[in-house]
């Protein structure tokens, strides 16, 4: 959880597609949700998904944790999540070599069109990340994660605030 949360707050803190002239493409959310939904039925195909409903009963929950927790990350998380409103997290590195290959390209295909933000290279591993930075420059909406090599795809569908992003990351 905290290496994903660090890799998060590295990816946002450079909104590089800010900078872009051309309009953002967004992230075709509701393809990846249905792909996702058809996989599951591989074996070795984990996934988790939470939708509007179950992100509020999260949120809740954390909130009410952080009401007897004077945690200072805690609260911080809690600033960043504000504006999630479903999230997937997918780990297909179970599976079969042609389901992984084939879910890789599907998810491939479906982000070609995005707005990449970055891509970070750790020898032959890639992390590519997507999502739409809005006009002000100071949230990004639909923010996935994809590592195809490391057989990972994270979605956090929403906004994210990069002025909380970047006030945890200067602590």
């Amino acid at each position: 959880m905290r290496k994903l949360f660090i890799i998060i707050v590295f990816a946002l803190a450079l909104p590089l597609a800010a900078l872009a002239e051309k309009p953002a493409k967004p992230v075709p959310g509701t393809q990846i949700s249905l792909l996702i939904n058809e996989y599951r039925l591989y074996d070795g195909f984990e996934a988790v998904k939470v939708g509007r409903l179950g992100t509020k009963i999260v949120k809740a929950l954390i909130q009410s944790g952080a009401a007897h927790d004077d945690d200072p990350d805690v609260k911080d998380a809690l600033r960043i999540m504000k504006g999630i409103k479903k999230l997937a997290v997918v780990d297909y590195s179970d599976c079969e070599p042609q389901v992984r290959q084939g879910f890789s390209q599907k998810v491939g295909r479906l982000l070609d069109g995005a707005e990449m933000l970055m891509e970070v290279k750790d020898g032959s591993d890639i992390m590519r990340m997507y999502g739409v930075v809005d006009d002000r420059g100071d949230k990004v909406k639909d923010f996935v994660l994809f590592s195809p090599e490391d057989c990972t795809l994270i979605c956090l569908f929403g906004s994210i605030s990069l002025d909380s992003v970047m006030a945890v990351a200067s602590k």
